[in-house]
């Protein structure tokens, strides 16, 4: 990481905001991979953590999110973002206290919302460069 923390990443810059969707599609990986083994321990008849089999769609949607991520999609981030809070939530609803959500979720949803950030500020990073990138009017030969 050039910019910031991986903590909180500078996103004022192109760079900057690339990176903090890096440290989001790097989360949904994680997500994706560990919610996978998981998923197929359970089917094996190893339950652990709560698992189930049908935790392999949870984990195929993360992977679609760290896809959307890398090709810079402000709705995979924010999906994202959103799905992995809602499973946090769901989390302590069911446990009944903070230690069911983790110190490592709680790292990973501040990685979701850097990837969300990262994403946010890069089209508007995008959308603020792409009028000056347009020819000036009235010059000979473009």
């Amino acid at each position: 990481m050039r910019s910031g923390s991986w903590f909180w990443p500078d996103v004022s810059d192109m760079e900057g905001a690339k990176d903090a969707m890096r440290v989001g599609m790097w989360c949904a990986i994680l997500v994706a991979g560990f919610t996978t083994i998981f998923a197929v321990l359970a089917i094996l008849g190893i339950r652990l953590m709560g698992s189930s089999p049908l935790a392999l769609i949870d984990a195929l949607l993360f992977a679609g999110v760290a896809y959307g991520i890398s090709k810079y999609s402000r709705v995979a981030a924010i999906a994202g973002f959103a799905l992995f809070l809602i499973e946090k939530i769901a989390a302590l609803i069911s446990t009944g206290n903070f230690l069911g959500v983790g110190v490592m979720g709680v790292v990973i949803l501040i990685g979701f919302l850097n990837g969300m950030r990262g994403a946010l500020a890069y089209h508007k990073l995008l959308a603020e460069a792409a009028p000056s990138a347009a020819p000036p009017a009235g010059v000979p030969g473009i």
